[in-house]
């Protein structure tokens, strides 16, 4: 049944929008409903009815809901990476401090943002879309952990940092932000008690760079 015209006498139905603003909003109606319901559980017809549009308008630009998934990746996490890749490019101070801006600016994407919903997705769709994990590693695992790298082999050629395996470090480095993701996405939709999110970054973040720093002169590493 139509919908009545005076049931929202001010809205403009969102298909009746400039076109070129449609995959933006399919793209951000599939993440709100992937991170709610799992991409196995969403259908195309759900992220259809809240983008506001018919299914076949999906298709006009995303082959699948796998597609859906690949354009969020590069559209919205890609870009950050690459923003970061640039800053340490023109980066002309300490390293210390350049990784303290680089796992802020992490932070804020993996915690502070509805983008903070994917790494819960990722590893829960893992063993039914395999295809989709290699694809997020490439594109963003990878490439994330090789951009620290080059920051904290940087800070170990200053003298900054301690000669540590680059590596485990750059794991220990995400580590604090994936769990706090998580735990966003799962254990804290449960319990009453909250976790400060920005007290534990700030306590992950100083016990990170105190383990890091390079012993001062005459001293000793341990």
């Amino acid at each position: 049944m139509d919908r009545p015209a005076a049931s929202r006498p001010t809205a403009e139905p969102r298909w009746h929008r400039r076109k070129e603003a449609r995959p933006a909003e399919i793209l951000d109606a599939a993440l709100q409903e992937f991170v709610s319901h799992g991409f196995t559980a969403t259908r195309l017809d759900d992220i259809a009815h809240r983008a506001g549009c018919t299914k076949g308008t999906i298709f006009l630009y995303f082959e699948s809901k796998e597609e859906l998934f690949k354009a969020i990746v590069r559209e919205h996490l890609l870009p950050v990476i690459v923003n970061a890749e640039e800053r340490v490019d023109q980066h002309e101070g300490s390293a210390r401090d350049l990784l303290r801006e680089l796992v802020h600016a992490r932070w804020d994407q993996m915690v502070n943002s509805p983008l903070s919903g994917v790494p819960k997705l990722v590893i829960s769709e893992a063993g039914q879309f395999p295809e989709l994990v290699s694809f997020f590693y490439d594109e963003i695992i990878a490439r994330s952990h090789a951009l620290f790298a080059r920051v904290l082999r940087d800070g170990i050629a200053r003298g900054e940092f301690r000669d540590l395996d680059v590596e485990y470090v750059t794991r220990a480095l995400m580590a604090p932000l994936l769990v706090a993701a998580l735990w966003k996405h799962s254990i804290q939709l449960h319990v009453t008690q909250e976790m400060d999110p920005e007290k534990y970054f700030d306590t992950s973040l100083d016990l990170l760079l105190a383990g890091l720093a390079a012993p001062a002169a005459g001293g000793n590493s341990r």
